[in-house]
C-alpha cells in the first residue's frame, strides 16, 4: 500500500484513492470544512450530512455516493467504511481494509461536546492522524469544565447589562455556541446568516440546538449575538455598542490562545489536543503512523522516540501555512 501527499492524501493499492482531494480515480471527502472540499468530475464518497452541507447552495460534485457512518462499500481491492470523527456534523474517519488495515482520522476529537459524540478509536496496522495540536503544551481541560467557566463569565457580563458577542467558526463551533447559549445562558441568540444556514442543516439531521434568530437588523431581539471570527473586529464591536447603546463583551471559542480583538478565549476546539493524539496512537495498535497538518513533524518525532513506532510526516510542503487557519 502506497500512502503519500499531493495537496491531499493519496492511497494506491491496485486502484488510486484520494482523501480530501481529487487527484485520483476515486475520492472521499471527510467533512464539509472548506479546506477539505474540492471539485471533482469523478464519483465522490461522503456522509449524507457532509454532502448536504457542502452542496447547500450549489453542486460541487458531478457524481456523489452518499455513505452512512458505519456503512461499508467496495472499491477494487479496498473495503471502505466511514466512522465518526467527532469533529463536526457528518465528519468521518476513513477505515480501509485492503492488504493492510488503515485508519485515516482526518480532523477529529475524542471528547464529547454538547452536539457531537467523540470519535471512536479504530484498530489498525497503519494510522494516518491529523496533528493540528501535536505539541505537549496543547492540552485542553475537560469540556464540561470549559462550559462551566464560559457560562460563569458570560452570565456575569449579561447581569452587568453588557451585550454578548460569541464567536466561532460558522460550521461546527457556531452550532455548539448556539446550543451553549440556550443551555447554559438561557438565551436564544441572534446568529449570522451563514451560521443560521448551517444550524438549519444540523437540525435537519436531528441535532437539537435550541432556539435562535437570523441576524437581520434585529440586534435587540437578544442579548447574545453569534458571529464567525472573520467578521469580528474592534471596529465592529464599537459599531454594535453605538447601535444598541450597550457595552459589548466578546469571547471566542478556539483551541488557539490568541485573543486578538476578543475579551476572552475559551478552549473549545473541534480538534484533538496532544493527550488525545497520544491516546489514539497507543490504543489503535498501529505499527506505522503517518502525521499531517499542524505540528506533524514534531508529533512524528515524539511518538517515534516515546513508543519506537515507525513514523512519517506526510504534508512536508504545507508546514508554512498559518496554524490558526487549521482551527476549524
Amino acid at each position: 500500500m502506497d500512502i503519500l501527499w499531493k495537496k491531499g492524501l493519496l492511497l494506491s493499492d491496485g486502484i488510486s484513492l484520494a482523501i480530501d482531494c481529487s487527484y485520483a480515480e476515486h475520492s472521499i471527502v471527510t467533512h464539509a470544512h472548506t479546506d477539505h472540499v474540492f471539485s471533482s468530475k469523478g464519483a465522490v464518497i461522503g456522509s449524507e450530512e457532509t454532502l448536504r452541507l457542502i452542496e447547500k447552495e450549489k453542486s460541487r460534485f458531478a457524481r456523489k455516493k452518499p455513505l452512512k457512518i458505519g456503512e461499508r462499500t467496495e472499491l477494487g481491492s479496498f473495503e471502505i467504511s466511514l466512522k465518526n470523527s467527532g469533529h463536526i456534523l457528518g465528519s468521518a474517519q476513513v477505515y480501509i481494509d485492503a492488504s493492510e488495515r488503515i485508519a485515516i482520522t482526518s480532523d477529529f476529537k475524542l471528547q464529547d461536546s454538547l452536539i457531537t459524540e467523540g470519535a471512536e478509536i479504530l484498530q489498525c496496522d497503519a494510522l494516518v492522524i491529523e496533528t493540528t495540536f501535536g505539541l505537549p503544551e496543547y492540552v485542553f481541560p475537560e469540556r464540561e469544565k470549559v462550559y462551566q467557566e464560559f457560562a460563569s463569565w458570560a452570565n456575569k457580563q449579561l447581569a452587568s447589562g453588557h451585550y454578548l458577542i460569541l464567536s466561532g467558526y460558522a460550521l461546527g463551533k457556531a452550532q455548539e455556541l448556539t446550543a451553549f447559549a440556550n443551555e447554559y445562558l438561557g438565551a436564544s441568540p441572534v446568529v449570522h446568516e451563514e451560521v443560521y444556514k448551517n444550524n438549519q442543516i444540523y437540525e435537519e439531521f436531528g441535532v437539537k440546538l435550541g432556539t435562535y434568530f437570523k441576524l437581520d437588523h434585529n440586534l435587540r431581539e437578544s442579548n447574545v449575538l453569534i458571529l464567525p471570527p472573520s467578521l469580528c473586529s474592534t471596529h465592529l464591536f464599537q459599531a454594535v455598542e453605538y447601535s444598541i447603546g450597550k457595552k459589548v463583551a466578546s469571547a471566542k471559542a478556539s483551541g488557539w490562545p490568541y485573543k486578538g480583538c476578543f475579551d476572552k478565549i475559551f478552549p473549545l476546539s473541534d480538534h484533538a489536543d496532544f493527550d488525545q493524539l497520544i491516546t489514539y496512537v497507543k490504543e489503535s495498535g498501529a505499527k506505522q503512523v503517518y502525521t499531517m497538518h499542524g505540528f506533524s513533524r514534531e508529533f512524528a518525532q515524539h511518538i517515534r522516540h516515546r513508543f519506537g513506532i515507525n513514523t512519517k510526516q506526510l504534508d512536508i510542503n504545507s508546514q508554512q501555512k498559518a496554524l490558526w487557519e487549521s482551527e476549524k
